[in-house]
């Protein structure tokens, strides 16, 4: 079970190495479940119907388009809004002692969302399409990605902490909720970065490509 106050493996100074150890795994599953919805969402659009491919076709369009009449603050304050979301379900099923499987299933959601996307612009431009995904997409989706990383594993371990308090194994919360929400917002401040980081590209490489 997953908690802040997990024993560590004793004597020969292996605390900090199975500190760094458990950290370290948390970290590498919810990178391969966004692995792993970055192949289905390949897939899906891989194998989207004709029609359905040209309903994308048509929202991509648009949302470049619209984009393109927007200021860069609107640009980044709708790229932030999505990260917001997220991050909302993370944080809020963080606080329920049910929400460790919900949480797992986030990176899943938005590994999909690229993987559509990507594997789509691929599949209709090719190396148009990933110049695009690469130069235009990428950077602030590596950066969200990061940030999520981050706030999952927050909310799994603040999960865990609920169901200790749920089955009276654990009593003092005050001081674990104030980290929680502390880490939290300071991870909302650096999704303002990754938002500003959408919108630059954007702004810079875009017009490149003619989708």
């Amino acid at each position: 079970m997953l908690q802040r106050g997990a024993p560590r493996l004793p004597g020969l100074g292996l605390e900090k190495y199975s500190a760094a150890l458990e950290r370290g795994w948390q970290k590498l599953s919810l990178l391969g479940l966004y692995a792993v919805g970055l192949f289905l969402g390949a897939k899906t659009a891989g194998g989207a119907a004709s029609g359905w491919q040209a309903r994308l076709l048509e929202l991509l369009r648009a949302q470049r388009l619209n984009r393109a009449d927007l200021s860069a603050f609107g640009s980044a304050l709708g790229y932030f809004g999505t990260d917001f979301l997220f991050m909302l379900a993370a944080f809020l099923l963080g606080l329920c002692a049910a929400g460790l499987p919900f949480v797992l299933l986030l990176p899943v959601l938005r590994g999909m969302g690229t993987g559509v996307v990507s594997g789509w612009l691929y599949m209709v431009y090719g190396l148009h399409g990933v110049g695009y995904s690469v130069l235009v997409l990428c950077p602030a989706a590596v950066v969200s990605l990061l940030i999520m990383l981050a706030y999952c594993k927050e909310s799994m371990l603040m999960s865990g902490d609920m169901l200790l308090v749920v089955n009276n194994k654990q009593e003092k919360m005050e001081s674990s909720l104030r980290l929680y929400v502390t880490r939290y917002l300071v991870l909302l401040l650096v999704s303002v970065l990754a938002a500003a980081l959408d919108a630059l590209c954007f702004a810079m490489f875009a017009g490149i490509f003619e989708l």
